[in-house]
């Protein structure tokens, strides 16, 4: 008896220690900011959202560092239903006590429209469809991105990777966005970047370190990738987790297919490649389409494009760090979206006739 009290009380100073660690460490964290320098952000609070939710989005947008802490500290302020709608202006240099007032006092910065950047949208599809919402002309933020300024290039370090005078292709992070009107091109395209810095995180460019690998040729991969690989949906439609489990797979596929090329200097033979030169969305490229003489025609010119296609979606560049090993050579896109692989040329034909013909 007198043994089971012992370790009963052993175990009770243990989970005493473990419990003064914690809440040592919950204070700390709950009272430093994410980030010392200033990296700010808009952050919509919609209505009817969670608690849970509202945490998940603010660490997924590099505001806080952990959202469990942001969820604990408001339930224990118990201030769950004073959460309010809006959109505020948040840094990631703010603590998550000066955060929860902010949301919970309803510190909105203002109304503003919602914008979403569509996975794989090019350059001049986010210009056109700015257009069609009256934000600014399609030339203004055409020119504002192929053209960036140097303070906006300076502001963002992983713009050095990129190829010189190359636009931000790539780099404009798909995502909905609340735009205010009379915002320039620059104001709009900062948002974009600022994003990308936000969700590109530190693990993703410590990995491609680690590969030895540059950051804008995975980016180039990433935009080929999510260019080939998806499913034709109608507008609005949301895709099952298992669609997208499976599409995600698809892309590691692919993206392992296009490094195998590479390896073997096999030319890429994108078709997405080609639809960049002639702007046109076709599913498959024509026979005079892949005589097209251009650095992006990827029949004609081994090696990867000089820049992006498109802008790529998060899940698209994490396929381009993390491909498949796999021994295919080959793939097809069926018309519903769906990737088909083949190990040697015989199999690819087999694919083409069965899905394609």
């Amino acid at each position: 008896m007198r043994h089971a009290l012992q370790v009963f009380k052993w175990l009770f100073m243990l989970a005493a220690v473990a419990g003064l660690a914690f809440f040592v460490y919950a204070v700390v964290k709950i009272n430093r900011p994410a980030t010392t320098t200033s990296q700010p952000a808009d952050f919509e609070i919609k209505a009817g959202a969670t608690t849970k939710q509202v945490a998940a989005d603010l660490e997924s947008q590099g505001i806080i560092s952990r959202g469990f802490l942001f969820d604990m500290y408001i339930r224990f302020q118990g201030a769950e239903n004073k959460l309010q709608a809006g959109l505020y202006s948040l840094d990631s240099n703010m603590t998550i006590t000066k955060i929860v007032g902010i949301l919970t006092q309803g510190e909105v910065k203002g109304s503003g429209e919602r914008f979403t950047v569509i996975e794989g949208w090019r350059i001049e599809e986010i210009a056109l469809s700015l257009e069609a919402k009256a934000f600014l002309k399609k030339e203004e933020f055409t020119e504002a991105v192929s053209k960036p300024s140097a303070d906006l290039a300076a502001e963002f370090e992983f713009l050095e990777t990129r190829a010189a005078h190359k636009s931000l292709e790539g780099f404009l992070f798909p995502d909905t966005y609340i735009l205010k009107q009379g915002m320039s091109a620059d104001e709009i395209a900062r948002k974009m970047l600022q994003n990308f810095d936000a969700k590109f995180s530190q693990d993703l460019r410590e990995e491609i370190a680690k590969q030895n690998r540059k950051l804008y040729d995975v980016l180039i991969l990433a935009s080929l990738v999510e260019r080939e690989v998806g499913r034709n949906v109608a507008r609005g439609t949301t895709l099952s987790q298992a669609d997208r489990e499976r599409i995600a797979e698809e892309r590691r596929v692919v993206a392992g297919i296009f490094l195998n090329r590479l390896r073997i200097g096999m030319a890429l033979e994108s078709d997405a490649s080609i639809s960049y030169i002639t702007g046109r969305r076709g599913p498959r490229a024509t026979f005079e389409e892949i005589k097209i003489d251009s650095p992006y025609n990827t029949y004609k010119y081994r090696g990867l494009p000089p820049t992006p296609i498109a802008n790529p979606s998060l899940d698209a560049i994490k396929a381009a760090i993390n491909p498949a090993d796999t021994d295919y050579l080959f793939f097809v896109t069926a018309p519903d979206g769906t990737a088909y692989f083949g190990k040697t040329l015989d199999e690819h034909i087999r694919n083409r006739q069965r899905y394609l013909e």
